[in-house]
Formats: structure tokens, sequence, C-alpha cells
């Protein structure tokens, strides 16, 4: 993620483009849970799509003086905290509930769709489609398998039901078949 690193620059773009400010709040280098954070959560490319198209970001580091410090205290945040998203309004107000505590992708995509959601922004297919389906990985999914006279255009149909996050089409003892993955 490209982060702006002046919060006063991000609600100027903010408020010009209606976008609201992602804030990181986060220790840099950081500990192993800042570390993993980046790692494993803000790596996701269409996290890093989504927060770089759909938001402001911007970095604010815990263990820094001047103006990061300053971000700091007026948001109530610790110097020595683990990660903290919040996403605000060009008028610094809270659109969800402040994420601390959980470092998970599902954390971070279903504040980043609230967000958008309360803002009366559209909410892009492919950050929903995700939503959908680190939600059915978390309460798990089960597996059927349909037999098709064409995968292809079964799959395509399969794929568009609710509650299926994935579809994969195959051969089983020489028919055509889609492995279909639902919640």
């Amino acid at each position: 993620v490209k982060w702006g690193r002046d919060l006063n620059t991000g609600r100027t773009k903010a408020k010009v483009s209606g976008k609201p400010i992602l804030i990181l709040f986060q220790e840099v280098p950081g500990c192993g849970t800042c570390r993993n954070y980046g790692n494993k959560v803000l790596s996701h490319p269409l996290i890093v799509e989504a927060i770089q198209n759909e938001f402001v970001p911007v970095a604010i580091y815990n263990i820094k003086g001047g103006s990061d410090a300053a971000v700091l205290r007026e948001f109530g945040e610790p110097s020595w905290n683990n990660p903290v998203v919040r996403v605000v309004d060009y008028e610094k107000k809270d659109l969800v509930k402040r994420v601390s505590g959980n470092y998970s992708q599902l954390g971070m995509v279903k504040a980043m769709v609230m967000a958008l959601q309360a803002k009366g922004r559209s909410v892009p297919a492919y950050l929903d489609i995700l939503f959908q389906e680190l939600k059915a990985e978390r309460s798990g999914t089960e597996i059927a398998v349909f037999a098709m006279y064409c995968f292809w255009s079964g799959e395509r149909a399969l794929g568009k039901m609710a509650g299926v996050v994935a579809t994969e089409p195959g051969f089983l003892q020489g028919g055509e078949v889609v492995k279909v993955d639902f919640d």
C-alpha cells in the first residue's frame, strides 16, 4: 500500500474525492504482531487494491514524535499499541468501529465494506466476493459435486448462486462434473 504520512493532506484528498480515510496506527518496524499484520493482511493483493482505490490511506507511526504523536493524542491511541485501523471521513468522524485486536483479513475487509456502505459508496464486486469468501472460510464450508452435460455452463450457473464460494470443473468417471464449495 502506498501510505500517505500526513493526515491533513489525507483529509484534503478525502474531501475532494469523497473517499473515506483509512488510518493505520502501527509501530515501525514493529513487533511480531505488526509485522504479521503487514505480511498476512496488508499484503493481500485485493486488500491492497481496495485500500488504494477506495480509500485515502494514511499511516501513523506509534513510536514517532511530531505530527504522528499529535495524531495519536487526537484519536486517543496509545503509543505502544498493536496495529489499529480507523476509518474516518474527512472531518475525522469514525465511519465504523475501531479495528483493534482482530488481526485477520476478515477483520480488515469487514471494516472496509462497512465503511464504504456507511459513506454511501458502492462496494466493488471483488471486495464483496472476498468478504463473502473470508466469512465462509471462518464459518466453514461444504462441498457438493454435480454431474453436468457441460461443466462450463454448469459452473457458470452454479457460481452465480448465493452462498457459493468457489466452483471447479472437472471429470468424474468419464463424465463432466462441477465441484461446488458453499457456505
